[in-house]
This record gives C-alpha cells, structure tokens and sequence, in this order.
C-alpha cells in the first residue's frame, strides 16, 4: 500500500438513511497502470479534530516493478456510516504530494 501521486478533487453526498452516511468520492492520480485497491483510509484520533476536518490517506496497491509512463487516473469512495454530523465541517484527502479539503455545508443530499 502506497500513497497515490495527488489528489485531485473530492465529491461529498450525505445519504439520507438511519443511521446516517456520508459518501466520499476522491479523484486523483498515479505514475503508472497497474495500481489496484484504491482507498480512502480514514486516521484515528483520541479526540475529534477541533477544526472539524476528518482526515482520510487515499491509497491504493502500486505495481509490481518500475513503470516509466504517463500518469493515469484513480478513484476511491467510502461510505461512512453514522459520521459525527454535529462535529463535522469537512473532509480531507491526503496523497503523497498534496490535500483537497470539501465541506459538508456544500454536500448533497441523496436519497438510498
């Protein structure tokens, strides 16, 4: 498992369900074919961020071998069941190279 290059956008939708989830859709880019598992890996904290950004690593399983071609790219979703909506202003994206931040106040809200 390995970072992806960068990140390029970030979609929200909160889904209306009980409990509710919020699905978040990453684009972004790699160095080479072949990457596989992509991800959105949430990090852990003792106490709720105070900003209220949840942070996630998109990662994704490299190729084997060294790959010398143009950059390809790669999508990622998660469903977060029951996301602590009170606390949380936003998400952001983390790749090897940069991050992309969206807010929940300009999230969707789809029906399941």
């Amino acid at each position: 498992m390995a970072s992806i290059m960068k990140v390029l956008d970030i979609h929200l939708s909160l889904l209306k369900s009980n409990p509710p989830q919020l699905h978040i859709l990453a684009h972004g880019l790699v160095g080479s074919p072949g990457w596989t598992n992509p991800r959105l890996q949430p990090r852990f904290y003792i106490d709720f961020p105070k900003d209220g950004i949840q942070d996630f690593d998109f990662v994704a399983d490299p190729p084997q071998g060294v790959s010398i071609l143009p950059v390809y790219p790669i999508t990622a979703s998660e469903h977060w069941e029951n996301p602590p909506l009170k606390k949380l202003k936003g998400v952001r994206v983390h790749s090897a190279n940069n991050f992309v931040e969206e807010y929940i106040q300009g999230a969707k809200s789809v029906a399941c």
